[in-house]
């Protein structure tokens, strides 16, 4: 009888949004179990997201998780339970006071990612109509944000129309080169982090401080700002619903599922030792 060699990766680092938890934002008991199975295989789970330390914590805690989570699109990451701080890549003052009056004047309104949580001007919709109450584990607070930008946040965020973030992220994108990362996270979110900020530094700090190599490194993710995480990565895997950039980015693509345990059917089939979708050409 063969025997089935041992699950290679070590580390395993998943999104949350559209890949742990489906449109509810609620985390499916099958994903759950298949994390747990995946720990149980020798290999550790981390959470990394674009999404602010404090909703992330929360998230952690829903699935009996104790290790570091990389929050800000990577910009910082901290182990909830110790407050221990791995890394953290802020946004430089004068670019996030750049950042902030392009944003206003192009129409956008304009939101900081601190490591308290998200900031924004009390005349923002998100403090005057609490639009983070559709979610229960963000938080926003009004705040004066020509202050903010001088303490270094974490990164700008403008929220606008889909067509406007969609133009504007090329613009700016052209604009600044290797002065910042600049990314899409929602259709409403244009989203701007320091240089070296992503999803996969954030991932290489958790590796090195484990002393563990890339390539048993693991990766689940299925939008724009899990694209360098998907390709980082030893084996970066993508979700069914995935954006095609994030199916281009990746090493695997999960088999069609539904969205709200589509992260559990990959995890199981990886640990049975069989190959999933389509790998990146």
């Amino acid at each position: 009888m063969a025997v089935r060699p041992p699950f290679p990766y070590r580390l395993a680092a998943i999104d949350i949004d559209d890949t742990l938890v489906g449109p509810d934002k609620q985390v499916s008991q099958a994903n759950k179990d298949a994390i747990a199975r995946l720990q149980a295989a020798g290999c550790r789970v981390v959470l990394a997201s674009g999404r602010e330390h404090h909703s992330m914590a929360i998230y952690q805690q829903r699935l009996g998780l104790d290790d570091y989570v990389v929050s800000s699109q990577g910009a910082l990451v901290i182990h909830p339970a110790s407050g221990h701080q791995l890394w953290r890549r802020a946004v430089a003052p004068p670019m996030a006071a750049r950042l902030l009056a392009r944003g206003r004047a192009e129409g956008f309104d304009v939101l900081l990612a601190t490591d308290e949580g998200f900031v924004a001007a009390p005349s923002s919709p998100w403090v005057v109509h609490n639009f983070a109450e559709r979610d229960g584990t963000l938080r926003v607070e009004p705040r004066d944000l020509d202050a903010e930008v001088q303490q270094a946040p974490l990164k700008v965020l403008w929220f606008g129309e889909t067509d406007a973030v969609h133009a504007w992220a090329v613009t700016m994108t052209a604009e600044l080169g290797a002065e910042a990362e600049v990314v899409i996270t929602t259709r409403h979110l244009l989203e701007f982090n320091a240089p070296d900020a992503t999803k996969a530094t954030g991932v290489a700090a958790v590796a090195r401080h484990y002393d563990i190599a890339r390539e048993h490194v693991i990766t689940f993710g299925d939008s724009h700002n899990d694209v360098p995480m998907l390709r980082w990565a030893g084996l970066g895997v993508a979700m069914p619903h995935a954006l095609p950039e994030a199916h281009a980015a990746a090493d695997l693509i999960a088999p069609e599922a539904d969205p709200e345990h589509a992260l559990a059917v990959a995890i199981d089939l990886l640990l049975a030792g069989d190959h999933l979708s389509t790998p990146r050409a």
